[in-house]
This record gives C-alpha cells, structure tokens and sequence, in this order.
C-alpha cells in the first residue's frame, strides 16, 4: 500500500501532474465562485488526459507493429530514418538518441534476416558542426558487424520529406523500386507518404522500430500523469501537424 501511495503522490509532484495539482490548487482558491472554479477544474482534466497513458491509448492508432504481408514482393534495400543525435561529454563524441538508436537496431536485425544494403538517412539538422545523423548510425552499424559494402550512407536531409526526396534519388540510380521503411511507429504513417510522393510506384514496406508508448495490458501506472505519457502525447500531435502540412504541400 505505501508503494502505490508513494507512486501516487509522487506522480502529482513532479511534471506533468505537477500542472494539474497548481490548477487544481487555483481551482480551490476560487471554489466560492463556481463558474471559475469549473473552469480550473476543467482545464485540470485536459492536462490528466494528456499526461496519462489512459489518454495516449485513446489517442493511438491500432497496433500496426506487426510485418505485414510482402507476398512476392523482394525488397532491395532497407531504409533507416534518423531521429536525432547528442553528444556524449565523456566521450567527447556524437551519439544516435534513444529513438535513432531503436530505428537502427530494428534495420540492423532486419538486416541480419535478409542480408540486402542498408541505406541510413539523416543530416545535421539543427547542428551545424559534427557528423550527421547517418555517419553516427553508419559507425553503430559497422561496429554491429555490419560490413562497409552494406551501408549506404544519405547525409543531407534535414527532415521526413528531404529524408524520401534525397533517399528516392538513390533509389533510383540503383533501380530498387521495393525496400523496407524503418522509423517510430507514430512517425511511419507520415514518413510513407513522403517516400510515396517521390516514389508513387514503389513498393514500401514500413516496419516499426517503436511504439510511443507501452502496448502492454493496461496498469495502474496508466492512470498516473507520467513524462512517458506527455512525451507520447507529444510526438502524436508532432505527427498531426506533420501530416496537415504535407497535405497543404
């Protein structure tokens, strides 16, 4: 019981249920007034849904994780999309972030399934100095085992439509109209369509490296506000502002 009390409070103490106890708090500072206090009150349930994994589940599209079937499709190449770097102080040296690092492991073991090339995808971006992403997953790869004649390196793209533009010209030169499609499982919707745009009559097989969030049953962490959650949440609305500029594109 002290265990669960203690997840309780601290998960109202600590971002993002930190936000709802400070609205809830102002909610109370006003309870003789009950227009506004309905209206803290309010506002606290939005910030509980969004910071909960009751929400995010709600929020999410059915599990898609699972490879669907190629038939007689025969994929060429495999595409990893970067998802950001940061540098290790005590190494002094670029490293792939938590979601680059999963992407490549998901093209890595494909890879050790079907042995074809490994195309890696990602520039600088915001950072001007230092590797690109797809020089940082090529170094990962080699010290995987991955030989250098299986990775193809694509260094100029700053983002998801400069990802499919540059990697589509690659595509081409090779004459590879089938590959897999690497990258979070909230991003590879968006990231499809972009490679379809470029590519309409290729065959892309997207395989996710990740969920947003946890698929497990659900527990009661889940009722909790929790950074996993936010975080979750967040890249679900990145994903929808995403989607509603490559429509307006």
């Amino acid at each position: 019981m002290a265990f669960f009390l203690q997840k309780v409070i601290t998960s109202f103490v600590e971002p993002p249920g930190l936000f709802i106890s400070i609205v809830l708090f102002f909610g109370f500072l006003v309870r003789k007034n009950g227009k506004e206090s309905l209206k803290w009150i309010a506002l606290a349930i939005i910030i509980y849904f969004f910071s909960t994994g009751i929400g995010v589940r709600l929020l999410l599209p059915l599990n898609n994780t699972v490879l669907q079937d190629i038939g007689t499709i025969q994929p060429q190449v495999i595409i990893v999309l970067g998802g950001g770097t940061y540098l290790d102080t005590y190494q002094n040296r670029f490293l792939p972030g938590p979601f680059s690092l999963l992407r490549l492991h998901q093209g890595y073991i494909l890879w050790k399934k079907e042995k074809i090339p490994l195309l890696v995808s990602g520039g600088q971006g915001y950072i001007n100095s230092g590797p690109s992403e797809a020089e940082i997953m090529a170094d990962i790869l080699k010290k995987w085992g991955v030989p250098q004649e299986d990775i193809i390196i694509e260094s100029q793209s700053r983002n998801t439509y400069e990802n499919a533009q540059y990697c589509s010209q690659i595509l081409l030169k090779n004459h590879w109209n089938a590959f897999y499609l690497v990258t979070s499982e909230v991003h590879l919707r968006r990231a499809t369509m972009n490679f379809q745009f470029f590519l309409p009559d290729a065959n892309v097989i997207p395989i996710s490296a990740h969920p947003p969030y946890d698929r497990t049953p659900i527990l009661f962490s889940d009722f909790l506000p929790s950074l996993q959650a936010f975080s979750a949440f967040s890249q679900i609305i990145h994903e929808y502002l995403g989607l509603m500029v490559l429509f307006l594109h």
